[in-house]
């Protein structure tokens, strides 16, 4: 697990990084020269490797200017063995279809003008709450209703999402619960070096062990479904459904599980919820209401969604161990462990 690119390294890859995409806007704009005024990382890059960036150019005499977001595959270690990014790319053109609010990417997989594929996207103005509900400055300033329509606009979008056409499988994974289950045993193991987390792998064991005899009609997955992975104006309307790493073509309820065991764990862990922010139950009637179906079974999709969850920021935690960073939560103690051995036995 190691191999993070140094500070030197860094600075380099960023240089030829700039140079090479403003060649690659130029070339796209019609013009001569692209100005790069602003190259910002807002994340770590375990996931994914993203930049905000400024750019100017100059077209019929008009300055024009455009705040980008370049993604890439981390540049070392990362969280996920495969970044395929014309996967997300794909889900986000159907989801679009469907009507929903994406960054407009645009893929490019010719690695000769910065080195690796990327993806390059406007950058969309509005809120982005962060992880937990109820320490988030934005979302504790509105009042209990407008948190309410914030809470319907993401599971608005999540059904909108599932209702798209999906994919094929030559564009975007499709896994039914089988393959969900041999897909997470594989990243148990490969994200630990051959060592996961006893409680983890006896947790996914209980997965197989119970999987549901049908599940629903396959759908477009999200994949990571959080209130953190939308952008929200002013108005509280979604403006942008964004972070599109695990999207994949499976059973709906497994978007609304991650998105529903997230919200509980979080209540687990602060022994309270926001006022006006919905509760589980309310959460489920009002996806159903979006999606015009019954869910049934959720409890199966919880306790996989964090098992799987809990496998993502287990990684995380060897990943900032390795770089020498503080662990957000501990990896062998880490109290959702606790959680997720009550749910089995």
């Amino acid at each position: 697990m190691t191999g993070l690119p140094s500070k030197e390294e860094r600075t380099n890859d960023d240089a030829r990084v700039q140079a090479g995409l403003a060649l690659w806007l130029a070339d796209r704009q019609d013009t001569d020269q692209v100005r790069l005024t602003q190259w910002e990382r807002p994340s770590s890059g375990f996931s994914s490797d993203t930049v905000f960036v400024r750019a100017s150019w100059t077209t019929a005499g008009q300055i024009q200017e455009q705040t980008l977001v370049l993604r890439t595959a981390p540049q070392g270690p990362g969280t996920f063995s495969d970044y395929d990014l014309s996967v997300q790319c794909r889900a986000q053109h159907s989801a679009a279809a469907a009507g929903v609010p994406v960054a407009d990417p645009v893929l490019e997989t010719d690695p000769s003008w910065i080195g690796r594929s990327f993806i390059l996207m406007r950058r969309v103005d509005g809120h982005l709450a962060g992880g937990v509900t109820l320490t988030d400055p934005w979302l504790v300033a509105l009042d209990e209703p407008s948190r309410g329509r914030v809470a319907g606009g993401l599971l608005d979008m999540m059904a909108r999402v599932h209702q798209a056409v999906p994919p094929g499988p030559e564009a975007v994974p499709h896994r039914d619960n089988e393959a969900e289950l041999d897909h997470w045993d594989r990243y148990l193991q490969w994200s630990s070096g051959g060592a996961p987390v006893t409680t983890l792998v006896d947790a996914l064991d209980w997965c197989r062990r119970h999987r549901p005899d049908e599940e629903p009609e396959p759908a477009l997955l999200w994949g990571d479904a959080r209130l953190e992975n939308v952008v929200v104006g002013d108005d509280l309307a979604v403006r942008a459904v964004l972070d599109w790493d695990m999207t994949t073509v499976g059973a709906p309820w497994h978007d609304l599980a991650w998105f529903t065991s997230l919200d509980t764990t979080m209540e687990h862990l602060f022994g309270r919820r926001l006022p006006g922010w919905p509760d589980r139950q309310a959460t489920i009637t009002g996806y159903e209401e979006a999606a015009g179906c019954l869910v049934t079974g959720l409890d199966w999709y919880e306790t996989l969604a964090i098992v799987r969850s809990t496998a993502l920021m287990t990684r995380i935690g060897y990943l900032r161990r390795d770089a020498g960073e503080p662990a957000l939560l501990p990896i062998d103690d880490n109290p959702i462990l606790d959680q997720l051995r009550a749910r089995i036995t």
